[in-house]
């Protein structure tokens, strides 16, 4: 199994690797949480290319989601029926929302695309464009954008950025994205030299510091191994995004509530 041999924490750089492993951790992964800033992150994460193939998120994500429904089915089932209450009650696409309210129309990049149907749901004056690890999703994701002009980049974010121009897009989505990055502050560099003056990051990321995460400890939804690399608390996140040479224009309380396993930031190219 390739596997990075030490990580030091993507936020501050400090070495942890002299540091216990939180209890958390599931071996051969391995959680530490930084001695000087206090991010929650793996050390040891899959190489980039075990993320191509054996660690692509859909299949990742269907292993956690049979497992997790097999361990403990009550609480499972509860927990989904209780977030498709809000979903039905207010009808609310909060990222469709947002890049209509914040971003300008033009060409828009969504990083860790999937198979492209978040972006695919814009409006027509928005050109879709993806960067997607995963060699399958990439495929479908790419079929999907060609159609309205844009196109996928199969690869890391690392990788694939430096193939865009400088100043392009007029928005960036990093949805369920930053938590998986292995480099994240590294990418946003990287993203802010492709976006326009002015031009609008939209992130979501779970949320570690969560009620439900203090509850529920090792068995917390947000916990996934080995493609969750980053566990953020709202400072932190805030921290990363300021460091990396954005202004964080939206993040209030509604969109970080401690009752949300979830929250989401609106960042500015500064």
């Amino acid at each position: 199994m390739d596997l990075h041999s030490s990580r030091d924490c993507p936020i501050c750089g400090r070495d942890n690797h002299s540091h216990s492993v939180l209890s958390e951790s599931q071996p051969p992964w391995e959680l530490k949480r930084c001695a000087k800033c206090g991010l929650v992150y793996l050390e040891n994460p899959p190489a980039y290319e075990s993320l191509e193939q054996e660690f692509a998120w859909e299949r990742t994500w269907a292993e956690e989601d049979t497992r997790r429904r097999r361990r403990d089915p009550v609480t499972y089932h509860a927990s989904r029926a209780l977030l498709a209450i809000p979903k039905k009650v207010f009808k609310r696409d909060k990222l469709m929302t947002w890049v209509r309210r914040y971003v300008r129309p033009g060409p828009v990049l969504d990083i860790g695309c999937s198979g492209g149907h978040t972006l695919e749901r814009l409006p027509p004056d928005y050109t879709p464009f993806g960067i997607e690890v995963s060699k399958e999703l990439a495929a479908v994701a790419d079929s999907r954008f060609a159609l309205r002009g844009g196109h996928v980049v199969q690869g890391t974010a690392t990788a694939s950025l430096p193939r865009f121009q400088d100043e392009f897009f007029t928005g960036v989505i990093m949805t369920s994205y930053l938590e998986h990055e292995v480099n994240p502050r590294a990418v946003l560099e990287a993203t802010r030299r492709t976006m326009r003056s002015g031009a609008r990051l939209v992130v979501k990321v779970p949320n570690y510091a969560s009620l439900n995460r203090s509850v529920r400890g090792a068995r917390w939804c947000g916990f996934r191994f080995p493609d969750h690399v980053n566990y953020f608390t709202p400072v932190l996140l805030r921290r990363l995004l300021c460091d990396s040479g954005f202004r964080v224009i939206r993040f209030g309380f509604f969109d970080r509530m401690p009752t949300s396993d979830n929250m989401w930031l609106l960042a500015e190219k500064s």
